[in-house]
């Protein structure tokens, strides 16, 4: 497998970061993770976009170019024989350090940035999980992000354990919530209900993530002509919804039809989830379109 690391292409076994890199010891860095349609990144605008507004928030110096980024993804998708199909891919940005200074408490600026990516095959199960849906775990309110849970930052371990904790049960996303008992997201994704034609997510305010999928839904919804809402909603919701459904950048939408042991409306894809999914993904084949020439 050949990665990107630092300007240089390599292979993984000998890519190298320093013990003292902000990333591996405080989680100090910013990620996005994207899908590529047959080596071709899409909306990757918008996730270059919001990366920048976080790493100017965090006081990083480095900028990502769009057309960089994209010939990146381009190139590793060929070295790794992914241009003919559809792929995961990360960019990873993390502070530098030194042993002088591992806090680190120089300037954030004066410190070098990390920068790395790469690309890896969709995982195997995610096509039968978009057509026959998932189980899903709800957990406790200690597993939901944390203080900065509306930035993409590499303290990723509360998501990371809680989808441990619900593979052990037989579930394939874990459902975080917060003190109160409100849905948050999924450890990987956000979280969609449907009740009769109206589409419900829970609203940023809350302390979540709100994924560039997650926007994308709910246009998506609202162009289909369902009523669509950001408002907070709990466990009950959730267990009497008549569909419920996940979004994000590389799963598209793949519907909930277990939680926690219990069937979710029918136990099968709802036909507000089904037909999402297919105006997803003609808003995907028309974004990677070819332009048309003039004659």
């Amino acid at each position: 497998m050949v990665v990107y690391l630092n300007g240089a292409y390599m292979e993984a076994a000998e890519a190298r970061v320093s013990l003292f890199d902000g990333g591996y010891l405080h989680g100090d860095g910013l990620y996005e993770t994207l899908r590529l349609y047959a080596g071709r990144p899409f909306d990757l605008d918008g996730h270059l976009a919001r990366l920048t507004r976080e790493l100017a928030l965090l006081g990083y110096r480095w900028r990502p170019d769009p057309v960089a980024v994209g010939a990146i993804f381009t190139e590793l998708a060929q070295r790794n024989g992914l241009l003919g199909v559809d792929a995961r891919a990360r960019l990873t940005i993390s502070r530098g350090g030194s042993p002088e200074d591992p806090a680190p408490l120089a300037p954030a600026a004066d410190l070098p940035e990390t920068i790395s990516a790469w690309t890896v095959p969709l995982p195997p199960d995610l096509a039968a999980w978009q057509a026959d849906g998932v189980a899903v775990c709800v957990m406790k309110s200690p597993f939901a992000r944390g203080n900065f849970p509306q930035l993409k930052t590499l303290n990723t371990l509360p998501p990371v354990m809680a989808l441990r904790f619900a593979q052990v049960e037989g579930c394939q996303e874990a459902i975080l919530i917060d003190r109160q008992g409100k849905l948050l997201e999924g450890a990987t994704s956000n979280l969609f209900l449907v009740h009769g034609h109206r589409v419900t997510t829970p609203p940023a305010r809350l302390g979540l993530l709100a994924g560039r999928t997650r926007a994308l839904v709910l246009r998506l919804a609202g162009a289909a002509g369902l009523e669509v809402a950001e408002s907070a909603c709990d466990r009950r919701d959730l267990l009497t919804a008549d569909e419920a459904f996940l979004s994000g950048s590389v799963k598209e939408i793949v519907p909930i039809v277990r939680a926690d042991g219990r069937t979710i409306g029918t136990g099968l894809p709802g036909p507000v989830t089904r037909d999402l999914q297919e105006r997803y993904r003609h808003g995907v084949a028309d974004s990677l379109a070819p332009a048309p020439t003039d004659r």
